[in-house]
This record gives structure tokens, sequence and C-alpha cells, in this order.
């Protein structure tokens, strides 16, 4: 079955997510808390980009999400953290001792 526009535009967005995410995650957050703000992430993207292509339903909703999820995850771990260009985005937006604790 063919991919929706909206689900295309979700998993084209989904692409470019993971630095903009990175720019809120903090390296002292746990791995689980780092998932759920991607999951969060994620969700937005799929009923943002229903929504804007006049697909706001059930199926376009579910698929929209589950392509972010999958996206998001997939292009992290293949190509933003190996790159290190994500996790340098966390140590150069960090809050607190980050800076101070890859330094040490």
């Amino acid at each position: 079955m063919p991919l929706s526009d909206a689900e295309l535009w979700a998993a084209a967005l989904a692409v470019v997510l993971p630095p903009i995410i990175a720019i809120v995650n903090q390296p002292r957050w746990s791995g689980a808390v780092k998932g759920l703000f991607m999951l969060l992430v994620a969700t937005l993207d799929g009923l943002g980009t229903a929504y804007f292509n006049d697909s706001f339903h059930g199926r376009t909703i579910v698929g929209c999400i589950l392509l972010a999820v999958i996206i998001i995850g997939a292009t992290y771990h293949v190509l933003w953290k190996p790159s290190g260009i994500a996790p340098g985005i966390e140590r150069a937006t960090s809050t607190n001792g980050a800076r101070a604790a890859t330094s040490q």
C-alpha cells in the first residue's frame, strides 16, 4: 500500500528532527526520558503533518506517528549519533555541568 502525502511529509520531517530534539535533550537525562521526549516529538510530527495535509483521521494519524517514530530512531542511530552531531548539540546546549564533565 503506497504512503499518503501526509506520511511522506512526516517521514521527511522526521529525518531532520534528531538535531532539533538534541537542542532540548540534556546529557544528564536518562535514556528513558530522552526516548519519551522523542515519542512526544514524533507524535507532534504525525499529528501536524496529518492535520496540515487535510488527512486528520485514524489510519493516517497513526501511520504518520509510527513512521515518524521509526524514521527519527533510525536516522538518529545511523546518521546523527555516529557523526557526533546530535551528541555535540546536546553538550553545547546543556544547562548544567555537562561541559565541565566532558572537559575533565
